[in-house]
């Protein structure tokens, strides 16, 4: 069991027990109250305390339905991870056991998709040759051609962010080094030409084969502040970390 499935089951084993706790509380709360003893206009609610009590009661009933999904969600992925031990990085859309889940373009699934190219390559031919063979009257099998295109593709785009890391890393100037040391830029394991920079959202700077950085052309700053603030760090002037 992953850190993650295991944190979320015992954030749920505690919701069942505040649950249980509050609504026991409701039950005696209403239990201290003589069957069908009305409110008398101007004193206090008697009933004030166990709706309290009630209503946090279906509150923790709503949280426990969200976080139960969510660990099914969790552990769809896990079994998706253990049925495909290449599979590293995975990109969700859902958060239930309905969830969708895919492989990322990322650097830890390059072998991955280098199986999956393989396997697929397989069927197609096997799909062909099938075409070519088959009884007239016989439905035509499906073949891959355009997924097998767009697979290579992903394929040669993520080798090639690996190589361009690669090479970053053995040439990595001491500006570059400096601001990785800093805490001010963090890499994006998933894509690592990529440095997000702290404090900023979705803006990163990209490093070159030389090793240096420069303004990433797919997060880029938005505004002027941002700007100037990154333009600083490419200085080398190492200003505050924008909060």
């Amino acid at each position: 069991m992953g850190a993650k499935l295991e944190q979320a089951k015992n954030k749920l084993e505690k919701l069942y027990a505040e649950r249980a706790e509050v609504s026991n509380s409701a039950s005696e709360e209403f239990k201290n109250i003589p069957l069908g003893q009305p409110n008398i206009l101007g004193r206090k609610d008697i009933y004030a305390k166990g709706k309290q009590y009630s209503e946090k009661t279906q509150r923790l009933t709503d949280s426990i339905k969200r976080q139960e999904a969510y660990i099914a969600k969790l552990e769809k992925i896990e079994q998706v991870k253990t049925d495909n031990e290449l599979l590293k990085d995975v990109h969700v859309v859902g958060n239930s056991e309905y969830a969708t889940i895919g492989a990322k373009t990322s650097v830890n699934n390059l072998e991955f998709f280098k199986v999956k190219l393989v396997e697929l390559e397989k069927s197609n031919e096997e799909a062909k040759a099938h075409n070519r063979n088959r009884s007239k009257g016989e439905m035509k099998a499906r073949t891959y051609g355009a997924e097998i295109t767009q697979l290579k593709k992903k394929i040669q785009y993520i080798e090639t962010l690996k190589l361009k890391a690669d090479k970053a890393k053995d040439n990595i100037s001491e500006h570059a080094q400096s601001l990785i040391d800093s805490g001010k830029v963090n890499q994006w394991q998933k894509k690592p030409i990529f440095y997000f920079v702290k404090g900023l959202r979705k803006v990163a700077l990209e490093i070159n084969e030389e090793g240096e950085f420069e303004i990433s052309k797919h997060y880029p700053v938005t505004n002027a502040e941002d700007a100037r603030y990154v333009e600083e760090l490419l200085k080398g002037n190492q200003p505050n970390i924008i909060n």
